[in-house]
């Protein structure tokens, strides 16, 4: 069996297609989160999502675009020096799109080839599990009220840190990145995502262009640090080495 874990997709459709023309013979998806916001295309990611049967829990991302719909808070409704890519999102979704970002899980328990995961989209603000002991008690809050302590692998988003974790032969943590964005210490924009494939787990990178997504993040107009944020995550190299 093939499964596709992805998160952070952040409204790039441009990288998330490319992710699925490299594995499309998946036979199960999962995502840890955050489909929207910091992107142009929050309806069609949500619309993939939907398509392709994809258990998906919630991200704070998601949250947040949810709360500023509900609020009315877009860009057709605020002064554009105070306009975020949350409020572009919120501005672009419908009340059903809404109303599936809201119906998602804050977590997830699922077994693949004979192991049991846990899946939630982040730990403690961006922080990783590094012991037995947090790892233990992390899974049990996870898990509360399932009764036993089966699972022994967690999946987490968030960190836009491509990694994998083993606290014990038989215990560890992974997160598969992000398919859409680094943190700024790391200059790399290939998509991130991870496959596990009969149990075996692979951390994966796939290039895109990103050229079609630049002409549409540079024609909205947002507050200018949400503009450099932009520029920083999807710019040419040489413009955001400036």
């Amino acid at each position: 069996m093939k499964t596709l874990i992805l998160s952070d997709i952040h409204s790039n459709i441009f990288a998330l297609e490319a992710i699925w023309a490299q594995e499309k013979d998946c036979d199960l998806v999962y995502c840890a989160g955050d489909l929207v916001d910091y992107g142009p295309h929050p309806r069609e990611v949500i619309q993939w999502i939907q398509a392709h049967d994809v258990s998906c829990v919630k991200g704070n991302h998601d949250q947040w675009v949810i709360v500023n719909y509900r609020q009315g808070k877009t860009l057709a409704t605020l002064p554009a020096d105070e306009c975020a890519w949350v409020h572009h999102n919120a501005g672009l979704l419908t009340e059903e799109d809404v109303l599936y970002l809201e119906q998602l899980p804050e977590s997830i328990r699922f077994g693949l080839d004979g192991v049991e995961y846990g899946m939630t989209h982040l730990y403690q603000e961006y922080d990783e599990i590094v012991s037995r002991h947090a790892f233990a008690e992390f899974r049990d809050k996870l898990c509360a009220g399932e009764g036993d302590t089966a699972v022994t692998r967690i999946i987490f988003g968030h960190t836009h840190r491509q990694a994998v974790r083993y606290l014990a032969d038989d215990w560890l943590w992974l997160n598969p990145g992000s398919v859409s964005y680094r943190r700024r210490d790391d200059p790399d924009q290939t998509a991130h995502y991870a496959t596990i494939i009969d149990g075996r787990l692979s951390l994966r990178q796939v290039e895109y262009d990103l050229a079609p997504l630049r002409r549409l993040v540079r024609g909205v107009t947002l507050m200018e640090s949400e503009m450099r944020l932009a520029e920083r995550f999807f710019g040419s190299r040489s413009s955001t080495a400036a």
